[in-house]
Order: structure tokens, then sequence, then C-alpha cells
């Protein structure tokens, strides 16, 4: 099924939901959708973290190697137009959704380094030199405690 970009977020913020009271998380959802944040998650340690919700179900082409397969690309950024990567100041975690693994990738804030964070949830993949920078936080879900 095909959904509309506010639709597959939506989608993405629920099953964040769903896996941290799985994990045995206090998710809660704050009122309106101005913040700069989707979640904030009471971890097991005591402490709060502000959580932006990400996800993809599509598989990102390479321009220049269009054969290459196996790589997803998250949007860390916030603004319609003009993308502004997302503010360590308001938020504390990125929590990237790859639909066709259903796979988690739990960055915290200050390891994300540009707006576009590739990710690379196939193990099969053969790892260039600079692939793989958030392969780190795959399931990362230990932050939280």
């Amino acid at each position: 099924m095909e959904y509309s970009t506010k639709e597959a977020g939506t989608l993405y913020e629920q099953l964040f939901i769903v896996e941290s009271l799985r994990r045995g998380l206090q998710p809660h959802t704050p009122v309106g959708d101005f913040l700069p944040h989707d979640l904030v998650v009471y971890g097991s340690n005591g402490i709060c973290y502000r959580v932006q919700i990400k996800g993809t179900s599509t598989e990102a082409r390479h321009s220049k190697r269009p054969n290459q397969r196996g790589r997803y690309r998250i949007t860390a950024a916030y603004g319609s137009k003009s993308k502004t990567l997302i503010d360590c100041n308001q938020t504390d975690i990125l929590a990237c959704y790859v639909a066709p693994w259903d796979l988690w990738y739990i960055i915290p804030c200050e390891k994300v380094r540009s707006v576009c964070v590739w990710l690379y949830p196939d193990p099969q993949i053969k790892k260039r030199k600079r692939t793989g920078t958030y392969e780190q936080y795959k399931n990362n879900w230990d932050i939280f405690t």
C-alpha cells in the first residue's frame, strides 16, 4: 500500500511507540506537531529523551552507480523548502526506520553530521570505505538504558 508522506510519518511514529513499549520504555506524544521532536521517551535510566522519528520504505539509487543496491536515505532535517540539519539543542535522538527491513537505527543527535543519513541494513552488501557510518546504531535501543 502506498502512503502519503504525512501518513507514512504517522505510521513510523506509531511503530516506534509500539517497539518502545515492547522494550519497557515510556513514550509520550507531545500535543501538536510544531515541536522539533516527535516523542519524549522516558528511558529505564530515568532520563527523558526527545526523539525525532524518520523513516523510509524506498531504496535509494546511486546516481553514478545505478546498479548499486541496498542503501536507504533519511533526511535528518526540518523545513519544507530549504532543509536545516536537526538541532541537537532541541532533539536528543534521531530514530530512523527502514521499512523493508523492519529495522530501527537509534542515533544520538550529536553523531548526525549531515542532512542526508545513509543506511545500509543488508549485511550482505559489500562495505566500501565510506559506507556504514551509522551501522553501529542499528537496533541501538540500549541508548535508553
